[in-house]
């Protein structure tokens, strides 16, 4: 059976600048990043396909009460690091993990460092997030990766 061509959104995620004084986080703007790539039909999965981890999928996962949640989740919860702020550093960091068909998060990395400082508080409130609303392809719970940027900056 031919594979279809499918075009979605890998990462949809808004990002929030963080500074030393958390009340002043803000939505920075949303970024959507688009590939293409050939995907099977989860109908088409065989068993040793079972753990499959799609990148493209037809429902994205979803942080529980969406992105507004989400944001909410991360301005409550990120700790500008003591160490960071006393060196001045700042940086975007954006970390991949994957969302498990339970809604659980695994396989956390970061893609893109801004300081091993930043990318350990970053690792840590990602490792701390609720279980989230799994993504679906032809109507199947499935695995999936989320790419979420988080940017960190000292307010003068």
């Amino acid at each position: 059976m031919k594979k279809e061509l499918l075009l979605l959104s890998l990462m949809a995620g808004s990002l929030l600048a963080y500074s030393a004084d958390q009340k002043n986080a803000s939505p920075v703007r949303e970024e959507v990043i688009v590939a293409t790539e050939e995907m099977p039909r989860t109908e088409d999965m065989g068993e040793e396909d079972e753990d499959q981890v799609f990148v493209i999928v037809e429902k994205k996962a979803e942080f529980p009460g969406g992105q507004k949640k989400l944001m909410e989740y991360l301005r409550e919860n990120i700790k500008y690091p003591e160490k960071a702020l006393d060196k001045s550093l700042e940086g975007r960091v954006y970390v991949k993990f994957t969302i498990k068909k339970d809604g659980s998060i695994d396989e956390i990395k970061v893609i893109r460092s801004a300081d091993p400082i930043l990318d350990e508080e970053a690792i840590r409130v990602v490792k701390n997030m609720p279980k989230w609303i799994p993504a679906q392809h032809n109507g199947k719970d499935v695995n999936s990766t989320y790419t979420l940027p988080i940017t960190f900056h000292i307010k003068s």
